[in-house]
């Protein structure tokens, strides 16, 4: 495809402090087939002032506040593009990214990906980039259908065709408020290949309200977490059952965060009725499985950091939550482990 017109949508919600940086990369893009589209989602800041300084040259659409999900359909149905590109307001692109994407993009592609930078707030270098290792190229969905994973990048460093947007959406608005960017990765590589740009052209801002700043100790923030990573596998599921295509057994014990997750749930008793049906040995048995499958580039070492929760977990229930919500909560304090693990009793 010759030059392919993309929209860029940058969805927002209370973020004045960020979206004018985010903007202002969409506008400085060298690829000039393009449209801007900004969707403010009922923020009660100042964003609408900031957003409303860009009027004369993106398009403004207001809403009331419905979530990431009605934001992306709001700004989608604003859209002309052949390619969607959707930007979060808390992250920019380095000036060249929709070239290189054009330069790469041809009708077989349901998505494409590039590298991302980890950057904090004042948008200096952490050291840190997305995906953790190279993705699989062409056709994905060997690959999802027996795993609900594969080296992805959040909203901002993808590119998606309009056919693939279309097979995905509509979202249900209510469910995916946030993370709405998990059933268009999962959906879109069962309508078309997948391409990778091995170069950095996002920046992607840790931050307090996002969550590789590390999630914070609380039952509920786990709860939302398992649940909006098992509908992965029901979008997996969904789009493989339209094409006649069958998933592995295994596919929603495929990702070890998750069922590290389900074990502190069950250990908590904390269960949400999603993970109604998961018993210990269910659960021992599949995420010692899964850490020893996990396609990424793990050591031994970093592997057997994951063992300990379920060697305890028969035995001492309060010692294996305690080594879960360790690898769970990453970036949380002792202090706060131990404020979590008061409210199991």
């Amino acid at each position: 495809m010759a030059q392919p017109f993309i929209s860029v949508i940058i969805n927002n919600y209370n973020y004045a402090r960020f979206v004018a940086e985010a903007i202002e990369s969409a506008l400085a893009q060298t690829y000039p087939h393009k449209e801007i589209i900004v969707v403010d989602d009922g923020s009660t800041d100042e964003s609408r002032t900031v957003i409303q300084q860009y009027a004369d040259r993106v398009q403004v659409i207001f809403k009331e506040n419905g979530g990431q999900a009605s934001a992306f359909h709001a700004g989608f149905a604003a859209a002309r593009g052949e390619v969607i590109c959707f930007l979060d307001s808390d992250d920019y692109w380095a000036p060249q990214l929709l070239e290189r994407v054009a330069a790469r993009w041809n009708d077989s592609l349901a998505l494409m990906e590039w590298r991302m930078e980890c950057v904090d707030p004042e948008g200096k270098s952490l050291g840190r980039t997305f995906p953790i290792h190279t993705p699989y190229l062409g056709d994905l969905r060997p690959i999802l259908l027996r795993r609900i994973y594969y080296p992805s990048t959040p909203t901002s460093g993808n590119a998606f065709s309009r056919r693939a947007v279309e097979a995905v959406f509509p979202l249900d608005e209510s469910f995916w408020r946030i993370s709405a960017d998990a059933p268009l990765l999962m959906g879109a590589p069962f309508y078309g290949q997948f391409a990778f740009i091995d170069e950095t052209l996002t920046y992607y801002r840790v931050h307090t309200g996002n969550l590789h700043y590390g999630m914070r100790p609380r039952w509920e923030r786990l709860q939302r977490e398992v649940r909006h990573l098992m509908a992965r596998e029901q979008v997996i599921r969904e789009h493989a059952q339209r094409q006649g295509l069958k998933v592995h057994p295994r596919l929603g014990y495929s990702l070890p965060t998750l069922n590290i997750a389900r074990l502190m749930l069950l250990l908590g008793r904390r269960g949400i009725p999603e993970t109604s049906r998961d018993t210990l040995p269910t659960l021992i048995y599949h995420g010692v499985r899964s850490v020893w499958e996990y396609d990424a580039p793990m050591t031994v070492r970093q592997r057997l950091s994951w063992m300990p929760p379920y060697a305890l977990a028969m035995f001492h229930r309060r010692k294996a939550l305690k080594k879960a919500a360790h690898l769970m909560f990453w970036s949380a304090r002792e202090d706060e482990i131990d404020e979590f693990l008061k409210e199991t009793g």
